[in-house]
């Protein structure tokens, strides 16, 4: 072996070692965080922290131009002959029939109403206008604990409505409990209601800091967790950076990845071969394996490349056009919801597990607001925050219940993966997707409320 052949071994396997090392085996950095941090318009100055009732109230001009817009449409383009179905995207045909149901049959008021009947308040945190719904639970229950849910992408504080009343008043539907929560949900900054950051840097740990910061203002010490896909992570990042605050976590998608530590590596290496000898689940089929979940992602993400680079250039046009901006979000709540099925229909399957009125809610609360835009950039922020990947390396140490989703597309690490950098105290598999509190909240309820029930 030639010196230069040498070399460049011996630097290979250094490089290697540096990187194990630095990435396994180092003790993890400690993350800093401005409690104080600024993402309003212009210089920071001090917050008007009063907390403020708000009432959603659209006005009649921007419905009727949706009306407008809806009616001059423009859907030309036809499914092909042999793919009348979701596997090339969302099919034109059955985009021309919602079309038609939101112009002939869907009112906004109906729903507006509907979501007023909870309680709505708004207070400035960061310089920003931070919208949350704040339910309270009845005073026969035993015991009641604050709980901060936290919603995702594509959807909103809409997903919760009907979860909401599960989780404060459990016996009036059918839950047996002796305890109830107080529910705090918000609407993450550039989402629903919530104003939209003005600055750079508004990322998902930066939302964490809102949250706990929101919370205190409240006057809650000491209060649980809950939260799937960006809710998700704002919430693990909210246990990693204030877990003196956090009294459990309970999670619909566990946000890991399988490299983070060497001990995840070599489970998920030798998982991927010999499931049964690593994987306690039967349901941990064939398809974890390392080339499964490359397809899979890579098939599966095209949006979030498109919204981790260039999120104000996609969004613009769905900004523009309610056809457009509900075939963009719609799709995925038909293949997130069921992959291995939902794209085989010619409606994906869509009213299988929601009702027509909630899909367009879900899709008004980003059209009334405008601000698609503002919730894309949440994934720029994402991959630009270098301290997600410090937070990764800090083990959880409060205890953590998670209801898997068997239909969902990312959350589909087996509990013993899941483990190498969560306490999960609590762990049960479901039949259901990735948005688990819309599609099937009655289930998720319950699961949050046994985890609890947990820890007394």
């Amino acid at each position: 072996m030639g010196f230069k052949l040498q070399f460049f071994v011996g630097a290979l396997l250094a490089l290697g070692g540096y990187f194990i090392f630095s990435s396994y085996f180092s003790v993890p950095e400690k993350v800093e965080v401005d409690e104080k941090s600024w993402f309003g318009p212009g210089q920071p100055r001090k917050d008007d922290e009063t907390i403020r009732p708000f009432k959603i109230s659209v006005p009649d001009e921007v419905l009727n131009d949706l009306k407008n817009r809806l009616q001059s449409a423009r859907i030309s383009h036809e499914p092909l002959e042999d793919s009348n179905n979701f596997y090339y995207g969302f099919n034109s045909r059955y985009l021309q029939q919602i079309r038609e149901y939101w112009l002939k049959s869907y009112s906004w008021k109906k729903h507006e109403d509907q979501l007023n009947s909870f309680s709505h308040f708004k207070t400035q945190i960061g310089g920003i206008q931070v919208h949350f719904i704040h339910q309270k639970p009845p005073s026969s229950y035993q015991k009641t604990y604050p709980l901060l849910i936290v919603h995702g992408w594509p959807g909103n504080v809409y997903e919760f409505y009907k979860i909401i009343p599960l989780l404060t008043d459990p016996k009036k539907h059918g839950i047996s409990s002796e305890i109830a929560f107080e529910v705090v949900a918000p609407s993450i900054p550039g989402y629903g209601w919530s104003e939209s950051p003005h600055k750079t840097g508004y990322s998902q740990i930066e939302a964490a800091n809102t949250f706990q910061r929101l919370m205190t203002r409240l006057r809650f010490n000491k209060y649980y967790l809950q939260g799937g896909d960006w809710g998700s992570i704002i919430t693990v990042n909210m246990a990693r950076l204030w877990p003196e605050k956090i009294l459990g976590l309970h999670l619909n998608m566990v946000p890991i990845m399988p490299f983070t530590t060497f001990k995840c590596a070599f489970i998920h290496f030798m998982g991927s071969i010999f499931p049964s000898l690593f994987f306690s689940s039967p349901n941990v089929g064939p398809d974890h394996n390392a080339i499964e979940i490359f397809k899979r992602i890579t098939i599966e993400t095209g949006y979030m490349h498109l919204q981790a680079t260039r999120p104000d250039t996609v969004g613009t046009s769905l900004n523009d056009s309610p056809i457009g901006l509900a075939a963009y979000i719609l799709e995925k709540f038909s293949v997130w919801t069921n992959l291995k099925e939902n794209r085989d229909f010619p409606d994906g399957a869509l009213t299988k597990k929601f009702t027509m009125d909630e899909l367009l809610t879900i899709i008004m609360v980003y059209w009334v607001n405008g601000n698609i835009v503002n919730s894309q950039r949440f994934y720029r922020e994402h991959f630009l925050d270098t301290r997600h990947m410090q937070l990764n390396s800090h083990y959880i140490t409060i205890p953590v219940g998670h209801a898997s989703g068997l239909n969902e597309l990312f959350d589909r690490n087996p509990v013993e993966l899941s483990r190498c950098q969560l306490n999960i105290t609590h762990y049960n598999e479901y039949y259901f997707g990735h948005f688990a509190a819309f599609e099937e909240p009655k289930i998720l309820a319950q699961d949050v409320l046994d985890f609890v029930k947990t820890l007394q």
